[in-house]
């Protein structure tokens, strides 16, 4: 009875087919070969003897030459007795050879030495010369008078004035002079004539409150000459047409009508009374900015110390 449980209770164990019966092949018989014809063998050439080798003659075993028993040392005894005397005589022998050698180097250098202090001539006494007598002056022998310090000669210069600037020759004479209202062009002329060269050009840019300038540069001067545009007002409106700057650089003597020097300190410029100033900048002449209530143009001047450099200003200064 099968068992309900198991799932492969009621199959049956597979059996494969039989396989069909092959038929055998059959060998077909093989035909008989034919007899193999026997070869003719050919004769061999007969062969001349050689010559015979000769036999190499049999060389010595490497070992041959060494004694069949170790060799004995010599002993330190006949060590001494034999090669002891060689060696002292090699030493006494090259201690001879040095001290003939020092001795002829010694010789020669001596010979030669010699030989030398005779060659020289002597040298002739070099004569002295007599003792000289100072000879005693005279106390009542008139004296070159000493020349006196002349005065540094005076030389051209520039003179500045709230109105303008002046140049004046070597003699003080006046050359040339300029007001603030005049035009640029003979004023250049007569400063490069003084300068003795032709001044460098700049430009300083205008705004809202400043007009521009074109600028005239020498060494330690500078000349300003406002530049007007199509827009701007018309020249005898403007309150500084030019104006002046300059500085210790300058190579002339310059004066103004405030007294200040180009050599001198703060604490001096101080000292002249300007109407404001504080950290080395000055002002001098502010009352003089009444150009648009008068009309007139009649510069201040604006002193700043550097250090040792002291720069002058003569400008407008508009409110102050």
């Amino acid at each position: 009875m099968s068992d309900p449980n198991d799932p492969f209770a009621d199959f049956e164990p597979y059996e494969p087919p039989p396989k069909p019966d092959r038929a055998k092949r059959e060998k077909a018989p093989r035909e008989p070969k034919a007899p193999r014809e026997p070869r003719e063998k050919k004769p061999r050439a007969s062969r001349e003897p050689g010559p015979k080798r000769e036999k190499a003659p049999r060389t010595a075993p490497v070992m041959a030459g060494w004694p069949d028993e170790r060799p004995e040392r010599a002993t330190e005894r006949d060590a001494g007795e034999g090669g002891g005397g060689d060696r002292r005589t090699l030493v006494i022998l090259s201690s001879i050879a040095g001290l003939l050698v020092v001795a002829v180097v010694v010789v020669f250098t001596i010979y030669l030495v010699q030989q030398s202090q005779r060659q020289e001539p002597t040298a002739d006494p070099v004569p002295t010369a007599p003792a000289t007598q100072s000879i005693p002056q005279q106390s009542g022998a008139p004296q070159n008078p000493s020349e006196s310090p002349s005065a540094p000669a005076a030389t051209a210069g520039v003179a500045v004035t709230g109105d303008g600037f002046t140049i004046t020759d070597a003699t003080g004479s006046t050359t040339f002079t300029h007001a603030w209202a005049d035009d640029a062009a003979p004023a250049v002329a007569a400063l490069t004539e003084l300068f003795g060269a032709a001044p460098t050009e700049d430009f300083q840019n205008g705004d809202a409150e400043n007009y521009a300038y074109n600028i005239y540069v020498w060494e330690g001067f500078r000349l300003y000459d406002v530049f007007l545009s199509a827009g701007n007002r018309p020249r005898a409106e403007v309150p500084a047409p030019t104006y002046i700057s300059y500085d210790s650089d300058i190579d002339v003597p310059v004066t103004d009508d405030f007294g200040v020097g180009l050599d001198m300190t703060a604490d001096e410029v101080a000292a002249l009374g300007p109407e404001s100033g504080a950290g080395g900048s000055f002002v001098f002449g502010s009352d003089r900015n009444t150009f648009y209530q008068d009309g007139q143009r009649r510069f201040g001047a604006a002193v700043t110390v550097e250090g040792s450099r002291v720069t002058v200003t003569y400008t407008f200064r508009a409110g102050r």
